[in-house]
């Protein structure tokens, strides 16, 4: 059970940072590693939801 809520956390802790990233990216014109570690972080996001 400990490990669902950790994973649970971890996955939204993820997905919110992730799409954050791109935002500012997309938004506000910041670098394009910023775009791209936001990509990963989200494609982090769908390896950690599915477990």
């Amino acid at each position: 059970m400990l490990r669902a809520y950790v994973l649970f956390f971890f996955a939204g802790l993820a997905e919110i940072g992730g799409g954050y990233l791109v935002w500012q990216w997309l938004r506000h014109g910041r670098s394009l590693v910023v775009g791209l570690l936001g990509g990963a972080i989200l494609f982090l996001y769908g390896i950690i939801a599915t477990r």
